[in-house]
Order: C-alpha cells, then structure tokens, then sequence
C-alpha cells in the first residue's frame, strides 16, 4: 500500500526501516531500550537535523544519481512515497527505483548513504559485494519486505571519496525476522512495559540505580556465571600486572625520545596525544561574580555509574 503522508509525523506512530535494528536489539548507536523511551514520551528522539552529514546527505544524492546509474546501468526514478506494512507499524521511504531488467516484475530499491565520516570503514566493506552493517542490512531488507522487491542497491559515497555499490538480495528469513522483532517491540510500546534487556547496557540503562536491601537468589547458571568471571578477573590481573613490569622497563629506556626502533624498523612510538580544552565553567562563573544561588541553581547531579564488585572468595 502507497500513499503520500508527511515523513516526520508518520515516524511518531510508526517504526522506519532506519530504526529496524535498535528496535530488533541490533543497532551499534542505540539499544531497544532508548527507542523504547522515546516511542512511549520519556525521551526526545534526538535531532540530527543539524548535523553536517545530515545537511549535505539530500542535497548530495542528485549529485550521485547519474554516477550510479551509470554503474548501475539503469535509469532511476526518485520515489517520494511512503510505503507501509499491512499488519505492523512499519514504514518505508525509499530514495530511488531503478528501472526494471527483463524478467524483473518490480523495480529494484536505491539507497543513498553519504558516509563521509571515519565510520564508514565499519559499516562499508569492499565496493560490488553485500558487505553492510546490520543496521544499513536490515534497513535494505526492510525495504524489501515492503516494496516486493527482490533487490536493493546502495550506493556510499565513502571518504577518498570514492563511491561504492552494494547489493542486496531480498532474504525472505530476515523478514520474518523483522517481522516478529517490530511485533514483540510494538506490543512493549503499547503495553508500556519497557523490552527485557539483553546486554549490560541496556540493563545500566534501565536501572541506572539500585534497590539498597534488596538481594536475589542466582541460579546455577548465573553462579557458574559468577565463578567463570571471577577466574577471568584474576586471569586479567595477572595479566595486567605483567604489562606494567614490562612498560615500567620500556618508558624510562625511551626516555624523552618519540619512537622505538629495532634493526632498523620502527617498532613502537611514545608520544603526546594532541590537547584537548577543558573549560571549568564554574571558575568561569566565579570570576564573573555570578551569586552562587546562580551557579547552584545551574548545577545538576546525576547517579554515578553502577560498580560490579565480586567478594574476595567464591564458595566452590
């Protein structure tokens, strides 16, 4: 189903491809539980409107367009539609379709990533093959499940610069996987119970405090748990211990010199990071004379971060 629909409210009810993974647990630069905050009112969606990236990201793709379609060896069509997924909050909102090729009953998807950061090593591998991140993947196979495409292009403008093709072929598994993760999201939404979380910073997350008193029992597969990290502790202890002998031999041997070598190859460099400013804005207050009801007033606090502490002996 297709219709025309502002992009930025459709977002307040329903999930875009571009949020598939954290929704689904999978994203490096936000977990379930963050966009869980923002879908139910207790945080803002952050504002990437003024990001440079951001800024130049459209402007750019008609820029981009015929160098693609020239790799490509397809016209292609802007496609400002918006499409939606019969049974889930799902939308989709494509920059391109290219046109079809013999046999193909619907035009393939192009996506356009201005990637001009140093991140775009991880999230891009070698230029002709399907080597994305899994949140472009999953983004693309999003797409896919709406449109009834069978493939999708994206084309990275990546630094040197240098632009990049990739393909990406529907895979029906990862759609029922899609599926199934926006249900099990949406109903957490709906139901206003926050997603269990599965990894230590979505717990953090959650409960950035403790409960003073309160004390659960482990399983054995959580003691196991408990006793397997304890072992690894003191694994990394001795470990540590062992790099700082040998660094307190390396650093007075190098001197004020600002590398290392041996036969004639460079093997190590000791050098100063470059300065980074650090303003202390109440010294900054002080010296303006700002009453200190003032600096209070501007002053907050917030909960410092939970220490995970083992007792000294594990009961065997």
């Amino acid at each position: 189903m297709t219709t025309m629909i502002d992009i930025a409210a459709s977002h307040r009810e329903r999930i875009g491809c571009s949020q598939i993974a954290p929704a689904l647990g999978l994203s490096q630069y936000g977990t379930r539980y963050q966009l869980w905050q923002q879908y139910t009112g207790r945080a803002e969606r952050p504002d990437i409107s003024g990001y440079l990236r951001v800024k130049i990201g459209e402007p750019m793709e008609p820029v981009l367009m015929p160098l693609a379609a020239e790799r490509l060896g397809r016209a292609l069509r802007r496609d400002r539609r918006e499409y939606l997924h019969p049974d889930l909050p799902l939308i989709g909102h494509v920059d391109y379709r290219a046109e079809r090729l013999r046999g193909e009953t619907v035009r393939p998807i192009v996506d356009m990533k201005t990637s001009l950061g140093f991140g775009a090593r991880h999230r891009f591998g070698e230029d002709g093959t399907d080597e994305v991140d899994d949140g472009v993947l999953l983004q693309m196979q999003g797409y896919l499940l709406l449109t009834g495409a069978q493939i999708a292009y994206v084309v990275a403008l990546v630094p040197g610069p240098e632009l990049k093709i990739y393909t990406i072929q529907a895979d029906p598994e990862l759609h029922r996987l899609i599926e199934t993760g926006i249900a099990e999201f949406w109903q957490c939404v709906q139901s206003d119970t926050p997603p269990d979380p599965h990894s230590e910073v979505e717990a953090r997350q959650r409960w950035a405090r403790h409960t003073a008193g309160k004390i659960i029992e482990a399983d054995s597969a959580l003691y196991d748990d408990v006793r397997e990290l304890h072992q690894i502790k003191g694994q990394l202890k001795a470990l540590e211990d062992a790099e700082k002998a040998i660094r307190d031999r390396l650093i007075p041997a190098i001197g004020d010199a600002d590398a290392m070598s041996y036969d004639g190859r460079q093997i190590l460099t000791f050098r100063a990071n470059k300065d980074s400013p650090k303003t202390d804005w109440r010294a900054v207050a002080t010296s303006l004379n700002a009453p200190n009801e003032l600096i209070q007033a501007h002053t907050t606090s917030a909960p410092g971060p939970r220490v995970l502490r083992l007792t000294k002996e594990i009961p065997a």
